[in-house]
This record gives C-alpha cells, sequence and structure tokens, in this order.
C-alpha cells in the first residue's frame, strides 16, 4: 500500500515538475519576444538619431555668439544632441570626401561656412516635425540655411513603422501560443487529481476549500516557472552584452523595456496557472461522477 501511495506520490511530482518546465519554456519564448521588440526599438533609436539637420552658420560670428547659439538650441527639448564644426573641419571633411583639396585653386581662402549638425529624439523623428523644427531654425539671425534629407528620413520612418507593426504582431502571436500551452499544461496536470478532487467533494469539502491548495501551488508554480525563465532570459541578454556592447543599460528607456519583460513573465506566469488551475477544479467539482472517467 506504501508502495503505491510512495508511486502516486512520485508521478505527482513529475506532472508538478513537467508543468513548471513546459510552462516556463513557454514563458521563455515570450521573453524572447519581448527582448526581440526591445531590441528593435533600440536601433531604431539609434536609426533615428543618426539623421541630422545640419544648420549653417553666417560668416563673422565670434566664439560667445556661437556658444550662445548652441545653448539655445540645446534648450529645445526634442533636441538629442549637437555637434560643432568649424570652417577648418568643415575643409578637412570635403577633403576626406571628394579627395579633393580646394585651397589649391584658392589659395588661402576657406569658403566653407561653420555649421552644426543636430540630432532630434527618436520620437520628433519624422517629416513633419523635421520640417517644424527648420522653420524654428531658420528664424534665429546667425543661420543662414539648413539642410536635411527628408526623403531619406520619409523612407527610414515609412520602413520603421511598417516593421515595428510586424513585429508587434508577431509578439501578439507569440503571447497568445504562449498562454494557450501554459493553460493546456495546466489543464493537463489538473486531470490526473480529478478524483482527489472528487473524492474531497464527497466527504463534503467546500468549493472554496478544495480549490485553494491547487490554487495556492499554481501560482507558486507559476513564479517558479517566471523565475527559471527570466534567468535564462537574462544570462542570454548578459552574455550578448558582455561579448559584443550590445544595449546600453545606463538608457532608461532600456532600462524600463527590461523591467516590463520580468513584471511581464511574472504576470503572465501567475495569472495564466491561477485561471486555469481554478478553472479545471470547478470543472471537475461540477462533473458527475460517470464523466470523470
Amino acid at each position: 500500500m506504501s508502495t503505491q501511495a510512495g508511486k502516486s506520490l512520485q508521478k505527482k511530482q513529475t506532472h508538478y515538475i513537467n508543468a513548471i518546465l513546459i510552462t516556463a519554456l513557454a514563458l521563455l519564448m515570450l521573453g524572447i519576444m519581448s527582448v526581440l521588440f526591445l531590441s528593435f526599438k533600440y536601433e531604431e533609436a539609434n536609426i533615428k538619431e543618426d539623421l541630422v539637420i545640419s544648420a549653417y552658420l553666417k560668416e563673422g560670428l565670434t566664439q560667445p555668439d556661437i556658444d550662445k547659439l548652441l545653448k539655445r538650441i540645446e534648450n529645445n527639448e526634442s533636441v538629442k544632441s549637437i555637434r560643432f564644426i568649424s570652417k577648418e573641419e568643415a575643409m578637412d571633411i570635403f577633403k576626406s570626401k571628394f579627395n579633393e583639396d580646394p585651397s589649391e585653386i584658392l589659395e588661402d581662402v576657406n569658403p566653407l561656412p561653420a555649421s552644426m549638425d543636430i540630432s532630434l529624439e527618436a520620437a520628433a523623428v519624422n517629416v513633419d516635425s523635421i520640417s517644424a523644427f527648420r522653420e524654428k531654425l531658420q528664424l534665429y539671425p546667425e543661420i543662414t540655411h539648413t539642410r536635411a534629407n527628408e526623403a531619406l528620413i520619409s523612407s527610414v520612418d515609412t520602413d520603421l513603422k511598417v516593421a515595428g507593426f510586424i513585429i508587434a504582431g508577431i509578439s501578439i502571436l507569440f503571447l497568445v501560443i504562449a498562454i494557450a500551452i501554459i493553460d493546456k499544461t495546466i489543464r493537463l496536470s489538473m486531470y490526473s487529481n480529478r478524483f482527489l478532487v472528487r473524492s474531497m467533494q464527497l466527504v463534503g469539502a467546500t468549493r472554496g476549500f478544495i480549490t485553494a491548495p491547487y490554487v495556492k501551488r499554481s501560482i507558486v508554480n507559476g513564479i517558479i516557472s517566471a523565475a527559471i525563465a527570466l534567468v535564462v532570459l537574462f544570462s542570454a541578454v548578459l552574455y550578448i552584452h558582455g561579448n559584443y556592447a550590445y544595449w546600453d543599460f545606463s538608457d532608461p528607456t532600456i532600462k524600463r523595456g527590461f523591467i516590463f519583460t520580468a513584471l511581464m513573465l511574472f504576470g503572465v506566469g501567475i495569472l495564466i496557472t491561477w485561471f486555469s488551475t481554478r478553472s479545471s477544479v470547478h470543472k471537475y467539482i461540477k462533473m458527475k461522477l460517470d464523466e470523470l472517467y
């Protein structure tokens, strides 16, 4: 009798372990999609912030005038960074880009103006906002004209939006698949306990009394599964970061993204296991004895 009880306990523990591992695998799959979406947003921000607006300055400006102008533009909330390019730097850039030296013809005259390369925050990079920002720059008397490749900006913005929708759609699909896998796993695990649920009901146990231990166990299992998934996921993230210097963890957006991923995995792990276990127990409580076989 004790041997049979031992086998039954071992079988039950095996069901719990299998449920935890399968749930962890489903949550890991969901976590990977979350990290991929976060990586896409990270790359999107980098691409957009590499698109610059060039503002060309009038001749004869003193260094204090230039410093004041730079400070005024930097105070704009949509500006990510600003780089001043002197006339000498502009000449060096021209020489390296075109492999020509205008001084051979113009002698000591440098016809290239000083300029500023301005990068905007990723959220502000689209054709309309770029045009509006250029109009603001034109109001400064120190600036003669501005230049931006609006066709490229429009193309990049459109392509990134399409890619973002595709990745978001795939992420939602993976969320549905993960929930379905976890739900099915929990229901199969609870199937082996259907006669025990029925026996407790026959001796007068209330629905709440029967359900409580299973629900508590399922919540613990959900937490364990999420913890396993997070350990594997963040170990991979740290490995990639350490070997390829990917992701800037000092960026608040990146920090919030990983915190959201962790909370999402714990939330999904707890809620789905709780819901599936509770609904399964209630299902077997309502069943007739003949339906359990």
